[in-house]
């Protein structure tokens, strides 16, 4: 591919007529039994990738909702500036403030390992919110907070999430729900506090809400979603909801492996399936539209007819395709930088901005005292300059994806930039005691000053969120072929090989949580490497996790 698309535009209209030449005459020579060009199976194909997309979007909707919740549940159980007996009050009246804003959700409850809020169970037996025995287990339904205890804490959606520290969602099951017999799905995400687990956040959802993902009455087929393990959870016959498949559901997962939607003849059947991702849930669901096969051969010699027309219409447009599809590249990567820019804005930002209204809602309450408020508007302070620094690599990295870098190299002295850079970060540093080490002499270079001061403030940054209190870091610098190289390095917290390799990938790129929950965006690695790559330098990285993480790159040295 890399050598084709270095020939000429001249060139490639050759091979590619000469391509749809010979495409032509084996579809004039015998009637089509390739689905790819039967409006039939595209309907079906589309409508079992637009039923996936629905119910996607139904669950993710509200997975996205708990999550960011339990996100916001943990700071509070974390934090000192609510008093103890206070945080079940509080954060009561947020869930039922929360279930009555969201009305996607069909219920949202809570539940906390023993004394893992507040240490305080024995003084809030048969209390709004806890159970007999003291534990905050509130279920809010219907706006309404509802008694209940967990009786079973070995159940599949408290165990996997507790075990995991990952999302979960259940098989199907039956409950009884205003007296009447419902199948539902319970989606848990777990409530995590350093790396340790508090309880779970979760939510149902009922079945019945599903069956609106029904097929075209264009032509005859049936519609069926699958759970992983093979349970029948929409279909057009409602007396096999709730049953297995007739088929091997791993046979299914085989050929679905590495595909977005996959289709296959099955006898007289077309089968259509794609796979449904919940949340951030490995294994997924799969949705199969099936169509009786006679439709689609009836179809396939009916345009038949049609194809010499085709034939030279693909002819004449193979120019323009040609001339078109750097443009079409472009658009691509306008299109995966829109998709990061609102995933940022979706999650990155979303977090910080819900801690920076709970903290002015305290404000607000007017229950502290001033030392109190002293304390809370540091806090706002600080998050205020996270949230500014997050928008500012989302700012920067956003411009130089749509507008091309544009670079001003002059010659200067890195030693005295990178100073510079440690003094404005020398605070956030000293609030989690680590040292910064500079052993960097005069050294001059040929680069954007700016660029170059975007680089070192994000990867000293980075080793800051990466690292324990008390932790260490250490800039130092050496000259190699005729480029200085400047190193930045810390005892912080390590990567695993899978986050290593996937580190400066625009479609991999994602915030990890630091060692103090410090927030991100994922794009200012994305910056740096962009950034040294325009300066005719490289970026390259040696981690261990546990041990901690070297970041490096190269500049070309005074001209």
């Amino acid at each position: 591919m890399k050598k084709f698309g270095k020939l000429s535009t001249k060139a490639k209209c050759i091979i590619m007529i000469g391509c749809v030449i010979i495409l032509g005459s084996l579809l004039l020579i015998k009637p089509l039994q390739v689905t790819t060009f039967s409006s039939t199976s595209k309907i079906a194909r589309l409508q079992c990738q637009d039923a996936g997309d629905i119910l996607s979007l139904k669950i993710n909707s509200s997975a996205d909702i708990i999550r960011n919740y339990s996100y916001l549940i943990a700071n509070l159980a974390e934090t000192d500036l609510i008093p103890r007996e206070n945080k079940r009050e509080f954060m009561l009246k947020e869930m039922i403030l929360r279930y009555e804003n969201e009305k996607a959700l069909n219920n949202l409850w809570c539940t906390f390992e023993p004394n893992a809020l507040d240490g305080m169970d024995a003084h809030f037996i048969n209390r709004p919110g806890s159970d007999e025995r003291g534990v905050f287990n509130p279920w809010i339904v219907g706006g309404k907070l509802i008694p209940t205890t967990l009786d079973d804490y070995s159940s599949d959606f408290y165990t996997v999430p507790k075990e995991t520290k990952k999302e979960s969602i259940t098989e199907p099951y039956w409950d009884v729900v205003n007296g009447k017999d419902i199948l539902m799905i319970t989606f848990t995400t777990p409530i995590l506090l350093n790396d340790t687990f508090l309880g779970v956040l979760g939510t149902d959802f009922y079945i019945d809400d599903l069956n609106e993902l029904t097929v075209s009455d264009q032509f005859v087929c049936s519609s069926t979603l699958v759970t992983d393990k093979g349970v029948i959870v929409v279909n057009d016959n409602p007396e096999l909801i709730g049953t297995p498949v007739s088929f091997d559901i791993n046979d299914l997962k085989n050929k679905l492996t590495d595909k977005k939607v996959f289709d296959e003849f099955q006898g007289d059947t077309y089968r259509v399936i794609v796979p449904v991702y919940c949340g951030e849930i490995v294994k997924p669901w799969f949705y199969i539209v099936e169509v009786p096969a006679k439709q689609i051969y009836a179809e396939d010699r009916k345009i038949v007819g049609l194809l010499a027309i085709i034939f030279i219409l693909l002819v004449l447009s193979v120019f323009f395709y040609i001339k078109t599809v750097e443009k079409n590249r472009e658009l691509n990567k306008l299109h995966a930088v829109k998709d990061k820019l609102f995933s940022v804005v979706a999650h990155d930002l979303r977090s910080p901005i819900a801690a920076l209204i709970t903290l002015l809602e305290l404000l607000s309450m007017k229950m502290l005292d001033p030392d109190e408020q002293t304390e809370i508007l540091k806090d706002i302070s600080k998050r205020v300059e996270d949230v500014q620094r997050l928008l500012d690599n989302l700012l920067r990295w956003a411009k130089s994806q749509m507008q091309g870098i544009v670079l001003s190299p002059v010659n200067f002295d890195v030693q005295k930039e990178i100073r510079e850079v440690m003094n404005s970060l020398q605070n956030v540093a000293e609030a989690k005691a680590i040292s910064l080490n500079v052993h960097v002499g005069e050294q001059e270079v040929f680069a954007d000053r700016d660029m170059f001061s975007v680089i070192v403030r994000n990867l000293i940054a980075n080793a800051i969120k990466f690292t324990f209190e008390g932790g260490k870091i250490t800039i130092d610098s050496e000259i190699s072929d005729g480029k200085l190289i400047i190193s930045v390095k810390d005892n912080g917290t390590g990567m695993t090989p899978e986050a290593l390799n996937n580190l400066f990938k625009l479609t991999k790129a994602m915030s990890v949580l630091g060692t103090n929950n410090e927030s991100g965006t994922g794009l200012g690695l994305l910056l740096c490497s962009d950034f040294v790559k325009a300066n005719g330098g490289k970026i390259w990285v040696s981690s261990k996790q546990g041990e901690g993480s070297k970041f490096s790159f190269s500049v070309p040295l005074k001209k």
